[in-house]
């Protein structure tokens, strides 16, 4: 039940969201010059690669919560929630002293600050640097929410704060045009809605308080370093391979190009965020059905919830493809869009680190933090080495190209390979062949639809009206003809309309 309130709140708040984002991303780009759409996007990569000093010690933390909650055991609830604090409270300071120290390099990293931007990078940096190492003082206790099933108060917390956020920076924009004002907005709703948070959850969970000299469980302690050590290693591998991009598109082409790739980059990480939902609220429900159902029941569940992936992703990626560009020539105009070869690029990354997320779930749900932990590593080496090499031949196409590439010979077959062989105990050549059969489904699906597509000789509006029909019908007739005798199926329907039927029930009540 929780699961499908995590999942409704999620939807409805993404919703919310995505259009209050999109309007303030219109404003901006109106109100201001491209250039600080690249610079947007190259301090968010340096930030978020500075975020490896949390270490990944988050996912071992909620993983060491799911047993206690369920036993109802206050007082390991709090001695890990106290443990959890502090070591994000050095977290916090540690990612903004790391931060001071890169503020020497930025003239190196922008070589020639364009004419356009007014103010001192360093100055405009020491914003997002703030923004980013206080959420760190806050985040430990949302961690507890998602574990206990409760994420749809972090949802509604963060979408109305968001959502006033943005309000704010749009009339802030309009009014000044001052790009310090707008981030100045950004910092201070931020804080507010992390001191929301923190105020919630300190009033639902009271004996977080009590406690207070009891030390942690010994063994519970053990497990968390131990999980740490190797999601340390995972997330050092994620980080360098989805956010040095932008750092390398910068080096080859600049900020001009950052910034007609960030608005492609927003639009699909609207989708990201939407999909997420999904998998992120049911991540609780799949370790408690892996800690006490059947292996039969387990493969049950996880045919379900990948084919729902692939059908989602899938989907998705094909709308990339065939609407992206035509949209962001309505939105922006055809002076912001990019070859078609990029956002067919985007939407195979897209799709790859899509269909991850059944995998992914069940893998950190079994607890298999130290499987393949040194093979994200290679990962984000043959990353770096692919981009500069194909970003030297081929541009902002080979960037993209090389985190394919990367992704394709390590973790993509590998994580499958644990989940199979380890957890379920099917041969993971059961997968593989399902795996196949995907890709020649949505292969068909995208190459009939493009050619469809191709016959839209209309106005851009029209074009984009039809496409999406187009894109609407095909890919989810094609899936559904193919797949509506499986088991699979029937249980995603069956779920699906479930689902349905109960969050419009809440609604009605309400």
């Amino acid at each position: 039940m929780n699961s499908i309130r995590n999942i409704g709140a999620g939807f409805v708040g993404q919703l919310l969201q995505a259009v209050v984002g999109f309007v303030s991303r219109t404003v901006f780009i109106n109100y201001l010059a491209v250039e600080y759409l690249g610079i947007n996007g190259l301090f968010s990569s340096i930030l978020s690669i500075l975020s490896l000093t949390e270490l990944g010690i988050g996912t071992a933390f909620v993983y060491s919560l799911y047993k206690p909650l369920a036993e109802k055991n206050k007082q390991a609830i709090a001695t890990i929630m106290r443990l959890y604090k502090k070591v994000y409270v050095s977290i916090g300071l540690a990612v903004f002293i790391i931060g001071l120290c890169v503020i020497p390099f930025l003239n190196q990293i922008v070589e020639e600050k364009p004419v356009t931007v007014v103010e001192d990078l360093s100055l405009l940096y020491l914003f997002f640097l703030f923004n980013t190492a206080s959420t760190y003082f806050f985040s430990y206790k949302t961690a507890l929410l998602n574990a206990d099933q409760r994420n749809y108060v972090v949802a509604v917390n963060y979408a109305a704060f968001y959502i006033v956020q943005n309000i704010i920076q749009i009339i802030v924009l309009v009014v000044s045009q001052n790009f310090i004002y707008y981030l100045v907005t950004q910092l201070i709703l931020q804080f507010l809605g992390n001191v929301t948070i923190s105020f919630i959850v300190d009033k639902m969970y009271p004996f977080l308080k009590e406690f207070k000299k009891e030390k942690i469980d010994k063994v519970i302690k053990s497990q968390i370093i131990s999980n740490a050590k190797a999601t340390f290693l995972i997330r050092v591998g994620g980080v360098m391979v989805n956010n040095t991009d932008n750092i390398i598109i910068n080096y080859f082409s600049g900020l001009v190009l950052l910034g007609y790739m960030s608005n492609y980059t927003m639009l699909i990480g609207l989708l990201s965020t939407f999909i997420s939902q999904v998998f992120t609220n049911i991540s609780a429900s799949i370790a408690q059905v892996n800690a006490i159902e059947s292996q039969e029941k387990q493969y049950e569940i996880f045919n379900m919830v990948n084919l729902a992936n692939f059908w989602i992703y899938g989907f998705c990626s094909i709308c990339i493809i065939i609407l992206m560009n035509d949209f962001i020539t309505l939105w922006v105009g055809e002076d912001f869009t990019l070859p078609l070869s990029i956002a067919v690029m985007l939407a195979i990354n897209f799709f790859m680190v899509g269909m991850q997320n059944a995998i992914w779930t069940f893998k950190t749900t079994y607890g298999y933090f130290n499987e393949g932990k040194y093979l994200v590593i290679l990962t984000a080496i043959l990353n770096l080495a692919f981009s500069f090499t194909l970003g030297h031949w081929y541009g902002l196409l080979g960037i993209l190209l090389a985190t394919a590439l990367s992704r394709l010979v390590t973790n993509f077959w590998y994580d499958p390979y644990i989940v199979f062989k380890l957890g379920l105990k099917i041969p993971p050549i059961v997968y593989l062949k399902k795996f196949l059969i995907y890709i020649g489904v949505i292969s068909f699906a995208g190459a009939l639809t493009y050619y469809l597509a191709l016959f839209c000789d209309f106005s851009i509006l029209i074009n984009l009206i039809v496409k999406a029909i187009l894109c609407l019908l095909i890919p989810n007739l094609i899936i559904i003809l193919f797949y509506r005798k499986t088991p699979e199926f029937a249980k995603v329907t069956q779920t699906f309309m479930a689902s349905y039927y109960s969050i419009t029930k809440k609604i009605k009540k309400n």
